[in-house]
């Protein structure tokens, strides 16, 4: 048979190509946030007609944004390997550089998911280019399209990468979150780490402090954290003097795994008025999404007389995605108890 009739070309040659998309199945969705930027150079005389509005086509800086929204939404279709995301968020932006003749165009895509979005990213902010190039080729053939390039991207297990050319500033310039209403305000909170380490000051305390700004951050009083080592009778009778100074909230970290020192629940349960075990399994259902070990932490809440205390794990990330899933149960907690109803 002539080899040309085959129906693999490729057959006594090179192994055909295995293309697959990347097996996401197991991640976690996690936020994910990504900017991409590219610029588009012209004369003069043509940057003004962009400038006033008045190309023959019509508005080019408002389709071109337009035009980048669109194509972010359909990037899985145009790149085979990509997977398909429902975005949460896509912010097109056409910036006038006057003294350089040229538009800098951003597009900052932001979801939930497994993967990424930096091709979104990338992709709306060529297709933005690529429409003010259609609406200015008329009246200028010589335009140039450069430095598209990927600024930043954060969320996933590596957290947020930047460009090493990318101006900080449009990291910075990014519309955060609106910040909640601080939920406690005038609340006299303390924050205890236990560790062996930090207490002899053979490891830093990344925790404790992180737990301290997330409360001044909610509009509670403060005053800073208290480190023990992990010794029952320490940590008794510091959480004991911290009630009885009139705090209404603690927040441990530390003590709640596996190790032979990791006593904080046990010290914590000889003492306490009650446990709110739904609270650790809260924690754990929610740090499983990320991580299947965060089933092997033994993080619970108290209440000691009218005190809450809530046990977290010692780990920095793990206490911030604590307190950020706990954001809205504090308070309510707070009130029940202190003798409110639940309504």
């Amino acid at each position: 048979m002539d080899p040309r009739e085959t129906s693999q070309p490729w057959a006594d040659s090179e192994p055909h190509p295995n293309f697959h998309m990347v097996d996401v199945t197991d991640k976690a969705p996690t936020k994910r946030r990504a900017e991409a930027t590219g610029t588009i150079r012209m004369s003069p005389a043509a940057f003004g007609l962009v400038r006033d509005r008045k190309l023959p086509k019509g508005d080019a800086l408002v389709l071109a944004e337009i035009a980048g929204i669109s194509a972010s939404k359909q990037t899985s279709n145009l790149l085979p390997l990509c997977h398909p995301l429902p975005l949460e968020e896509v912010r097109v932006h056409c910036e006038l550089d006057e003294p350089s003749a040229a538009v800098r165009v951003s597009c900052q895509v932001s979801t939930t998911a497994k993967t990424g979005v930096e091709m979104e990213a990338l992709v709306g902010a060529s297709v933005a280019l690529l429409c003010l190039y259609d609406l200015i080729k008329m009246v200028e053939p010589a335009l140039v399209l450069e430095q598209v390039r990927l600024n930043y991207k954060e969320g996933g297990k590596h957290g947020i990468w930047k460009h090493p050319e990318a101006n900080l500033e449009s990291v910075v310039a990014q519309p955060k979150p609106q910040s909640s209403p601080q939920r406690l305000t005038a609340v006299k909170c303390a924050v205890v780490t236990m560790s062996d380490r930090v207490s002899e000051g053979r490891s830093e305390d990344k925790s404790g402090p992180l737990a301290v700004d997330w409360l001044k951050d909610n509009g509670a009083l403060v005053s800073g954290c208290n480190v023990v080592p992990d010794d029952k009778k320490r940590i008794q009778s510091t959480v004991r003097e911290l009630v009885e100074r009139g705090n209404r909230l603690i927040i441990t970290t530390g003590g709640t795994g596996l190790g032979p020192r990791d006593i904080t629940i046990d010290a914590l349960q000889e003492i306490a008025t009650k446990e709110m075990r739904g609270v650790g399994e809260f924690l754990r259902q929610k740090g499983s999404l990320r991580l299947q070990s965060a089933w092997l932490s033994n993080s619970s809440s108290f209440v000691l007389d009218k005190t809450l205390i809530i046990a977290l794990p010692g780990s920095s990330k793990a206490v911030a995605e604590g307190l950020t899933a706990l954001t809205d149960l504090i308070p309510h907690a707070l009130h029940i108890v202190k003798g409110g109803n639940h309504g």
